[in-house]
């Protein structure tokens, strides 16, 4: 695990040579059980954060077959101990990293966070690693397709164990989980601190992949709209410190994000923040980013919930009221919604491993096709190298005949000077090469977060 090094440390030379392949802040990826552990009674007793009756009740379960009794005891168990690891945070906070105006300080995190954003929060705040994500991801989808109303399959032993194994391994087999220390610590720093730019750790985030980036400018203007006094004054000046040097690193929506951080606290008549956001602004030429006005936090929110029904149990029943509701809005999208609108029709589109939602995916169909051409050449130019769900599904190959066959119908398969890994990933899925799209989107996410 590489962890952050003091900017005390006596030879930071040594550190230095160190920061070529940079995890901010890495979670663990668990305990390891052995690999010829395969039944109930050997991989359960890992499992230290549950009691002895606990254990049994999980290895019962699967005794009696009652694999599903099993798989949702183990699972609640684990998502449980995730949701109450990242509320430590505050709930405010965790609001602000999911674009949520809705959840504030007086929210209960089981309410706020479904088991997807809880796995997607746990390894952007370091409680779990990549692998441990992934796992978990995996499982989330095994329970939501086996337990929906419309599944007419019962879940397995093997499917079962899976969703067990994954649970106690990445979860239940640490005491006490928590937010990674380093990431605490800079979080601290940031709020605390006017920092500068040969601070080692500021060196860290200037070279850490984008999945990091998003998390430091959310810390920081989550303080910009809330804080007073001192810790206004320092984030502010962080900000300013850091965006230049990362402004052309960062996603789409993360620069949508500090120009709509400029219009909110401008619209609260905060003067200090409000400079000191247009000073950072006018340092990267950021203007274009600033909304003009609140109807993309509309779509944002709609798209929002298509990706939470998606990911959620009954998915392809409830996602056509969700999509639906967001087709409703119209179809002039605006700017600082549009990513995540693309995300949010794509997903339903394209459907998941076990199939989609037709008149979900039928709705999602009209209105990507409404998108002119020059917004599609946005997405593949400047958004799919950053959207970890949709590359997800291209590495998983889900659906990428029918996206092939829609870009060609709808006449959107010339786009050309594009980033070669965008041009090449456009080119290979014209051609509904899923092995070759499968290894680019791995290399897009390697760069968005660490391996």
């Amino acid at each position: 695990m590489l962890v952050f090094i003091s900017p005390k440390m006596e030879n930071q030379n040594i550190g230095r040579e160190m920061n070529n392949d940079i995890n901010l802040w890495k979670g663990s990826d668990g305990s390891c059980i052995p690999t010829n552990k395969s039944e109930a009674q050997d991989i359960v007793p890992y499992a230290i954060s549950l009691t002895p009756k606990q254990q049994q009740h999980i290895i019962n379960a699967f005794t009696m077959e009652a694999y599903d009794m099993a798989a949702e005891f183990a699972w609640k168990k684990a998502m449980t101990k995730l949701k109450e690891t990242i509320s430590t945070l505050g709930m405010k906070f965790i609001g602000e990293l999911l674009n949520r105006e809705d959840i504030d300080e007086y929210s209960t995190v089981d309410t706020s966070l479904t088991d997807y954003s809880t796995i997607n929060l746990a390894e952007q705040l370091g409680v779990i690693g990549s692998t441990a994500a992934l796992k978990l991801k995996q499982s989330n989808e095994l329970i939501t397709h086996f337990f929906s109303s419309t599944s007419d399959e019962e879940l397995d032993k093997l499917s079962a164990m899976s969703i067990v194994k994954s649970s106690i391994q990445y979860v239940l087999s640490e005491n006490n989980i928590s937010i990674a220390l380093e990431f605490s610590n800079f979080r601290k720093r940031l709020l605390g601190e006017s920092l500068k730019l040969n601070d080692f750790q500021i060196e860290q985030v200037i070279n850490s992949p984008v999945f990091y980036l998003k998390t430091v400018l959310t810390i920081l203007t989550s303080a910009i709209r809330s804080e007073q006094g001192a810790k206004l004054e320092n984030s502010l000046s962080n900000l300013n410190l850091i965006l230049p040097n990362i402004w052309d690193k960062i996603a789409e929506n993360d620069k949508w994000n500090v120009g709509t951080t400029y219009r909110d606290v401008t619209a609260a008549g905060n003067t200090v923040a409000s400079v000191g956001v247009k000073n950072a602004l006018l340092k990267v030429k950021g203007f274009d980013y600033v909304p003009e006005n609140l109807r993309s936090i509309t779509f944002q929110k709609a798209a929002k919930s298509v990706i939470d029904s998606h990911f959620a149990f009954n998915n392809f029943y409830n996602e056509p009221a969700v999509v639906r509701r967001l087709s409703d809005l119209g179809s002039i999208i605006p700017s600082p919604a549009l990513l995540d609108c693309f995300q949010a029709y794509l997903v339903v589109y394209l459907g998941n491993r076990y199939g989609f939602s037709h008149v979900a995916a039928e709705i999602a169909e009209k209105k990507l096709s409404e998108i002119s051409h020059d917004r599609w050449l946005y997405f593949f130019k400047r958004g799919i190298q950053n959207d970890v769900i949709i590359l997800n599904k291209f590495q998983s190959q889900i659906g990428l005949e029918k996206l092939k066959n829609f870009l060609i119908e709808n006449n959107l398969s010339y786009f050309k000077e594009m980033p070669k890994l965008n041009q090449d990933l456009y080119n290979e899925i014209l051609k509904n090469n899923h092995d070759k799209v499968k290894r680019i989107a791995e290399k897009m996410l390697s760069k968005i977060k660490p391996s």
